[in-house]
């Protein structure tokens, strides 16, 4: 990422910021001031050339504690909405084929390109093979599963 394109981001990301604490209405101009103060001072400190690094459980941390400081007079379940809904959006994240991904590009990063794709490889036979041994295991216990015919009322055979 280019530093300019980078600048451009960031100022997007406190603008956006900024106009969403604007909307809180039970925030003071102190604290609305302090909470752009921690965003900025979380972007100074943001290494470009760092992997990226997703932990939707730490996010998930992360939003129930802003949920609970943006909004201190909300209920339960209006804080429970709103970290369920978060929480829905991270959902993506938890799949196993974005971890992957992610770890395939810090494999490229620090290993190279053929190293990477042995280990994506490896990776996706073992996939397959667990989902082939899922299948057998399920199709051998959905045989048992199965529901006697049912007794025909009439006692014609049939």
């Amino acid at each position: 990422m280019t530093q300019a394109t980078a600048d451009d981001q960031r100022r997007q990301l406190r603008a956006s910021f900024e106009d969403l604490l604007q909307q809180q209405p039970d925030l003071s101009s102190q604290d609305r001031a302090f909470l752009l103060s921690k965003l900025n001072e979380a972007l100074d400190k943001q290494d470009l050339d760092a992997p990226i690094q997703i932990d939707p459980e730490g996010m998930r941390r992360d939003w129930a504690a802003a949920v609970d400081a943006l909004m201190p007079d909300a209920d339960a379940s209006e804080r429970e909405f709103q970290i369920r809904r978060f929480n829905d959006t991270l959902e993506p994240l938890r799949r196993d084929a974005v971890q992957d991904a992610l770890e395939y590009g810090r494999r490229l990063r620090e290993d190279g390109e053929i190293a990477a794709a042995e280990w994506l490889n490896e990776r996706n036979a073992q996939r397959k093979k667990r989902n082939t041994a899922a299948a057998v295991t399920n199709s051998a216990a959905g045989g048992g599963n199965k529901k006697p015919a049912p007794r025909n009322p009439w006692g014609n055979g049939g």
